[in-house]
């Protein structure tokens, strides 16, 4: 690359400079999946939260030693102590996930693959925006699927907002990535989505479980 220096009497004079082609860092081509090791910690990741949140709705007392890790998974926030009313409230609610779980209603809610990548917003591939939703990527004042049936308790009722907003239930399982398909649109009665693509059923007649292309809103 030639470099001019500043002009004077004497001649001009060119100055070549060579940069070694192995100093040059080159981009690395993206892999179409996530390596097996990463979707391998996304795994254990959803198996550790399950099974204490399992232990905490059947015996109860490990939610006192386990409070801080609970509501970090839940609030992104390891001082239990700030969050004492929801945390009670999501671990009544979780008594009545269980009941929904038990009677298989709602079970494409929680059908996230346990090896699928974290997600802070739903795949651009699987939805898209209804062309009549008048307030963009945000939600404005719908808090539909915040609120079925019962109030979830992450939700802030004054702010409208949700407490848990990117921590890692919001990323690893359903919230973040809501909504992956046409039956969870309409479970909800959303009218901000609606569905590219409706996977096939599966032989209990929930969508089959689909794994977004990596590469849209995750981790």
């Amino acid at each position: 690359m030639p470099l001019a220096g500043p002009k004077n009497n004497m001649s001009e004079q060119s100055v070549t400079v060579s940069i070694p082609v192995a100093s040059i860092t080159r981009p690395r081509a993206i892999s179409a999946r996530p390596a097996m090791a990463k979707r391998l910690q996304w795994a254990a990741a959803r198996i550790l939260f399950m099974g204490c949140v399992g232990l905490c709705l059947f015996t109860v007392v490990a939610a006192v030693p386990l409070a801080p890790l609970i509501t970090w998974w839940m609030f992104g926030d390891w001082r239990f102590w700030r969050h004492l009313k929801p945390g009670l409230g999501l671990f009544m609610h979780g008594y009545r996930v269980l009941g929904l779980m038990l009677r298989g209603e709602g079970s494409f809610m929680f059908s996230v693959p346990l090896t699928s990548q974290p997600f802070t917003a739903p795949a651009s591939e699987l939805v898209r925006l209804n062309p009549a939703w008048s307030h963009g990527r945000s939600c404005g004042a719908c808090r539909r699927c915040c609120q079925q049936g019962k109030i979830c308790p992450a939700l802030d009722q004054e702010s409208g907002r949700c407490r848990g907003y990117n921590a890692f239930y919001w990323r690893y399982f359903n919230c973040g990535r809501f909504p992956t398909h046409q039956q969870e649109i309409d479970y909800y009665d959303c009218p901000k989505w609606l569905a590219r693509v409706e996977p096939a059923s599966s032989p209990g007649g929930a969508p089959a479980l689909y794994e977004p292309e990596p590469g849209y809103s995750a981790e």
